[in-house]
């Protein structure tokens, strides 16, 4: 009798239902995604946007059973919390290193599941939300730096060295007289010049973080029928969709006793890691603004890759933002002004020079000077200073439309943050043309639902 050999699909199949024996949720979790073959040029492991697991086939069989199933739990776990909903303005590539670094940490240390060589994992970063660990990386050159090394000093099949060939060809094999004792000195790394002007010849983008590797097991935006990025209500599908799959593989896991909890819970406590606001509000400014970065000290051991990690330096072109504050609520004049010197400070950070606040309860309410807006002009001292003004009920459409209304007044604005308690709607019509980040002082049904913009919880209590 003739023996076939599986294919990479059937494969797959069988690997996902050994999973069935130990990880049930896992299991049911990756039924609800479709399995789509892709080539090497989109991916060269696998890769997940939130519908769909595709996966490139010699990976596939280059992988031993236990390994895939560890890359299909890991592609798993990133529908479980969303991932591919979340990026929001980050960065790609730098956003999929702080997923595989949440998720891997618990895939191994909780799951006791096996990953193949080049599967991003650090003990410190366990518990972590997928934002916490972005905002690490962008700040702190080593971290970025320490992640890379992994990829690239664990990629499989010899992928590390056809990287190091690719580069010889493109001139990084010739030696030159700045090498010495093995390093390369900074005008042999690409290091980016500044013209005349003092402006960067790289641009302000930080794009060579394009360069950065994959990982194993990627995490995609999530689009739509068409390919195309998702709206907020093809998101708000999606999310509904996924929770629904999560809600069913927790049932089954409980009904097969697989664990007291069912992995809802697990998973539950794992996306309810408590985040400081904080660390979210300054990653949306940083994301917001085109901030520059400063090439003068690339890093030398992995140069010759053509990979060289910016640091960020101050915004020049300045900017402003703008603040709504719902005066509806029970936040007093103390916790404002905590608010106010946060807020000051993070603007000051990303090289804004502008504040300009509104307050509104049912209607945006004047100040004394008859003026929709409160100026503050940071470049030149002034310290923000937030009040408690008004009390009526809660509309959040009239600072929107103000904005919108007078848009030529406010071009140079850059984000938009509304300070609330969250009890309230939102006219998905009134959206701004700039970010929009709510920071909400209570947990409600109204503010889990906002049309549009990112929701952080500020608990009031920290600044006591």
């Amino acid at each position: 009798m003739e023996v076939r050999n599986m294919t990479s699909l059937e494969t797959i199949v069988k690997a996902r239902s050994k999973l069935m024996k130990g990880n049930v949720g896992m299991a049911s979790m990756l039924l609800h995604l479709d399995l789509i073959e892709t080539e090497k040029s989109k991916c060269d492991t696998m890769a997940t946007d939130g519908k769909n697991i595709y996966f490139y086939p010699e990976f596939v069989m280059g992988c031993t059973e236990e390994e895939l199933q560890g890359v299909l739990v890991h592609e798993a776990l990133h529908v479980v919390y969303e991932h591919p909903l979340r990026r929001g303005n980050r960065h790609p590539k730098v956003w999929n290193i702080a997923c595989d670094y949440v998720i891997n940490a618990y895939l191994y240390w909780d799951l006791h599941l096996q990953l193949p060589m080049g599967g991003l994992l650090d003990h410190k970063y366990k518990g972590m939300t997928a934002e916490k660990v972005y905002q690490i990386l962008v700040n702190d050159e080593d971290a970025m730096q320490e992640a890379i090394n992994q990829i690239q000093e664990q990629k499989p099949n010899g992928e590390d060295d056809e990287q190091e060939q690719d580069a010889q060809s493109q001139g990084g094999s010739e030696e030159s007289d700045e090498e010495q004792d093995g390093e390369i000195s900074e005008t042999s790394q690409g290091n980016i010049s500044e013209d005349e002007t003092g402006e960067s010849e790289q641009g302000s983008t930080g794009s060579d973080w394009d360069n950065i590797p994959s990982a194993i097991g990627e995490v995609w935006d999530a689009t739509n029928e068409e390919g195309k990025p998702m709206n907020d209500a093809e998101m708000q599908e999606l999310k509904g969709e996924i929770q629904r799959a999560v809600s069913l593989a927790d049932k089954l896991e409980i009904a097969m006793g697989s664990g007291s909890s069912g992995m809802r819970n697990r998973i539950e406590e794992l996306k309810e890691v408590q985040v400081d606001w904080k660390d979210l509000l300054l990653d949306f400014l940083q994301s917001c603004v085109a901030n520059d970065y400063s090439w003068a000290r690339p890093n030398k051991r992995h140069a010759w890759r053509g990979i060289n990690l910016p640091s960020k330096a101050r915004s020049p072109q300045g900017g402003e933002l703008a603040i709504a504050i719902d005066t509806s609520g029970s936040v007093s004049q103390y916790e404002l002004n905590m608010f106010a010197t946060e807020i000051q400070a993070m603007a000051e950070d990303c090289g804004l020079d502008k504040i300009r606040v509104c307050y509104c309860d049912e209607t945006v309410i004047k100040n004394s000077q008859g003026e929709w807006w409160d100026i503050y002009e940071l470049d030149q001292g002034d310290d923000l200073k937030l009040q408690v003004r008004g009390g009526g009920g809660t509309e959040f459409d009239p600072p929107f439309n103000l904005f919108n209304e007078f848009s030529d007044d406010v071009d140079e604005v850059q984000a938009f943050i509304y300070f609330t308690d969250g009890w309230g709607i939102v006219d998905p019509d009134v959206e701004p043309d700039v970010p929009v980040f709510w920071c909400v002082t209570e947990k409600s049904s109204y503010s889990e639902e906002l049309a549009f913009g990112e929701v952080v919880y500020v608990d009031t209590a920290d600044f006591y």
